[in-house]
């Protein structure tokens, strides 16, 4: 049986982040960056990751349960408890009594039963809908919620805490109007609630005075900023322009511990890569995806780009995972077998190898794009057409429509459950890439059935394996996800790939 019931233990009950004085200070504000807009500010049409709306999301509606990255631990918040029977199919959530929404209606079984219902529902095109797919939901009291999967899943708590965790009032939810309504205009159970939002630049919360923690949050205001040259942010920051951001970039994370900024970074499975849309040519063709992975070099781009700072991988586990087995690296860095492969698909060059690359619009990602853009054409007869949108529009073609040959993806994942599952099982919620491989189905379902770290390492070694034949992805980076701040703002505590608890924030003394 799997059991998480809240304790105070968890330093997210009561005043316990402070200063160095040991007294938290209560008020002031914060300024965050994001490089991008928000593409909605519903549970249904958010993209949950670090650098998007996630944070957002967790200010606006704290979360039923979180993980913790550095140990795989589920921990409750709104939720009291979430607990399932041995055989691992049915779990019983239970709810915190007193929490409200911000509008004064009550967070309850209800509210979680129907902002579920409204994610499953295909018509709402949830991005994280699919999780609950055959998955029966019966309210047994006020606060209880009985969760009945369709198979014994070990580690279904972890897909809460990724995609389940924030929730709206059922009057909204259940209705188009009301879901549409939540978009710009969102009522969540978070310690902050939104005040203004001018598109393109500044979103502003302030404190949600009914906020279920007595005397929490501690800042009166979080402004979300969007700035797409996140390599600034560190001067922002130490310029006192702004007050933290969060990051996957190596050299962002090394200029900030060059000014004297704190950096709370966390190690994550997943990666940086190039991900191949399997369902259309050119790359339903393995030799096209294996001949892009050879021509490139992640030594290569980590120096060029990352000035050495980051860690280029070895396949989709980070090598410190205790479930990565770091002798079945990915192919890469082959040119000579890259030409050959580049000769048999284009006839020696006569026949045109041409495919869309699609980027988000940042800095970095073009000059990556363009870099490889240009190698590749050291190939006849091979061009790579670039595509540069803007991240609300990445996410849509990706995750929503499939509309893409190939893209820039990152993932994060503190465990294989629930996102590398998602991306990599046939007919997954985030299986952008259209992958289908009956091993790598078999060896996923036996890594979920137990915690047992080597039966799980035994298991997706045979999914390293699949993968590093099939080529569906190349990542070039491990996954790395940090907070960087201002060492006037405490309180600052990363959990899931990257997100923060803001009731926790704090201004430092004196500032």
């Amino acid at each position: 049986m799997v059991c998480l019931t809240a304790t105070a233990g968890c330093g997210l009950l009561g005043d316990e982040d402070s200063d160095e004085s040991g007294k938290p200070q209560a008020g002031g504000s914060a300024v965050f960056l994001l490089p991008g807009e928000p593409r909605g500010l519903d549970p249904f049409s958010a993209s949950y990751a670090n650098v998007a709306d996630g944070n957002r999301m967790s200010a606006l509606y704290d979360v039923l349960v979180w993980t913790e990255p550095a140990t795989g631990t589920v921990h409750p918040k709104l939720a009291e408890s979430l607990t399932s029977d041995a055989q691992l199919t049915n779990w019983t959530l239970t709810l915190r009594p007193g929490v409200r929404f911000s509008d004064g209606s009550v967070l309850d079984a209800a509210a979680v039963k129907a902002t579920w219902d409204a994610h499953r529902d295909p018509t709402v095109n949830s991005l994280v809908g699919g999780v609950l797919r055959d998955v029966k939901l019966i309210q047994v009291s006020a606060l209880q919620l009985r969760i009945e999967l369709p198979s014994a899943n070990a580690n279904f708590d972890h897909m809460i805490a990724r995609n389940l965790a924030f929730v709206a009032p059922a009057k909204l939810v259940a209705t188009p109007e009301g879901r549409a309504a939540l978009k710009r205009a969102p009522i969540g159970a978070g310690p902050f609630k939104l005040a203004a939002w001018e598109p393109g630049k500044d979103l502003r919360m302030v404190r949600n005075e009914t906020y279920w923690q007595k005397g929490l949050p501690h800042l009166d205001e979080v402004v979300f900023r969007v700035d797409r040259n996140i390599a600034a942010a560190p001067g922002s920051i130490a310029e006192g322009k702004a007050d933290i951001t969060v990051t996957t970039d190596p050299t962002v994370l090394g200029d900030a511990r060059d000014k004297d900024l704190t950096v709370d970074a966390t190690l994550l499975n997943g990666g940086l890569m190039i991900a191949f849309n399997l369902r259309k040519p050119p790359f339903d063709n393995v030799d096209a995806r294996r001949a892009i992975a050879l021509a490139l070099s992640g030594e290569e781009l980590n120096r060029r780009f990352y000035k050495g700072l980051g860690v280029p991988a070895r396949g989709i586990f980070n090598a410190s995972s205790r479930l990565a087995n770091v002798n079945l690296a990915a192919m890469e860095n082959k040119p000579n077998q890259a030409a050959e492969l580049f000769a048999k698909l284009t006839s020696n060059g006569k026949k045109p190898f041409n495919f869309h690359y699609l980027v988000p619009d940042s800095p970095k990602s073009r000059e990556i794009a363009e870099y490889i853009r240009v190698t590749l054409a050291k190939y006849p007869g091979v061009n790579m057409i670039v595509d540069v949108v803007d991240i609300p529009s990445l996410i849509t073609r990706t995750s929503s429509k499939r509309d893409f040959e190939a893209t820039v993806f990152q993932l994060w994942a503190d465990d294989v459950e629930p996102a590398m599952h998602q991306f990599l099982v046939t007919g997954g919620v985030n299986n952008i890439t259209g992958y289908s491989n009956p091993t790598v189905d078999q060896a996923l379902g036996e890594g979920r059935l137990s915690p047992d770290p080597k039966v799980r390492r035994d298991a997706y070694t045979r999914v390293q394996t699949s993968l590093n034949r099939d080529m569906p992805f190349w990542v070039y980076m491990e996954a790395s996800a940090a907070a960087v701040h201002s060492r006037h703002l405490a309180g600052v505590e990363p959990f899931n790939d990257g997100l923060v608890h803001f009731d926790q924030l704090t201004r430092s003394s004196g500032n």
